[in-house]
């Protein structure tokens, strides 16, 4: 038998534009924030709000989207006997690792006190003044597939996915703004560059929200695809980048951020009872 399918109401058009607007709003304070940092020397601030970040990140994957996307698949597929959303959201984990780990040849560890995401783009661009390019890639694609995956979701589980896209979108606009910045990328090029990771998760949104209209909502094989695709891609950056960077070797005050990443996926977990 099917698992049960949430409601497949559709977001709405003007929430959707709500949504692209505040995601693009974070995206900007994100990418800005390393120039404000360096002046006011907040980094303990940043450092938690990664933490926090990380736990929305990993519980939002296993929770909520791994969940969902698995009783897709199950209602989409009725006669498919194979964990298939598992499998997505492990071959998107390997893609991403090989993008960001293994495209770049960037398979050090950044220098202490690196920003997460950023540090082994940093060391694997040094001297050829790609680093700041390569993780503005990987990021925007990481970005682009959660917002599609939000703008095609149905209204019951796409709070969830929103608040860790927002929570994500802040700490990588940071990693991403700290390399253009240790990069002295000019303004002429650093602020069309950066323009288009702050509007890669609202043009994702639209996308899908606009599918969604012209199709039927979102509660289809089309969903479970892209929420397997996201989980595997929310547990990388959980994983690999953020708690990685944050606790290995991590610095100080390791049992602070341990707090914050508990609280951020606390969060996701107490959402879970609702949603």
């Amino acid at each position: 038998m099917p698992a049960a399918t949430a409601p497949t109401e559709p977001i709405g058009i003007a929430m959707i534009l709500l949504w692209a607007g505040l995601i693009a709003l974070v995206g900007g304070v994100g990418v800005a924030a390393p120039w404000l940092a360096a002046r006011r020397g907040n980094k303990q601030i940043i450092a938690y709000g990664n933490s926090f970040a990380g736990g929305v990140l990993l519980a939002a994957g296993l929770i909520h989207l791994l969940a969902d996307a698995s009783d897709g698949f199950a209602a989409a597929y009725p006669d498919l006997d194979y964990p298939a959303a598992y499998a997505v959201a492990t071959l998107a984990f390997i893609l991403v690792l090989g993008l960001e780990r293994v495209v770049p040849r960037a398979l050090k560890a950044g220098s202490a006190g690196a920003d997460p995401e950023a540090a082994a783009m940093i060391d694997a661009g040094q001297g050829s003044g790609l680093a700041p390019y390569l993780l503005l890639i990987t990021l925007s694609i990481h970005s682009l597939i959660a917002g599609v995956t939000l703008g095609i979701s149905t209204a019951a589980g796409a709070v969830v996915l929103l608040i860790a896209i927002l929570a994500h979108k802040g700490a990588a606009g940071f990693a991403l703004g700290s390399t253009f910045r240790e990069a002295a990328i000019p303004p002429r090029t650093r602020i069309p560059a950066l323009l288009v990771f702050v509007g890669s998760t609202p043009l994702g949104v639209i996308l899908g929200g606009v599918v969604t209209e012209t199709i039927g909502a979102g509660g289809g094989a089309a969903e479970a695809w892209f929420k397997a695709v996201a989980a595997g891609t929310f547990l990388y950056i959980a994983t690999l980048d953020i708690v990685r960077e944050e606790f290995f070797p991590g610095g100080t005050n390791r049992g602070r951020r341990l707090l914050w990443a508990i609280a951020g996926a606390g969060l996701m977990a107490l959402v879970a009872i609702w949603v």
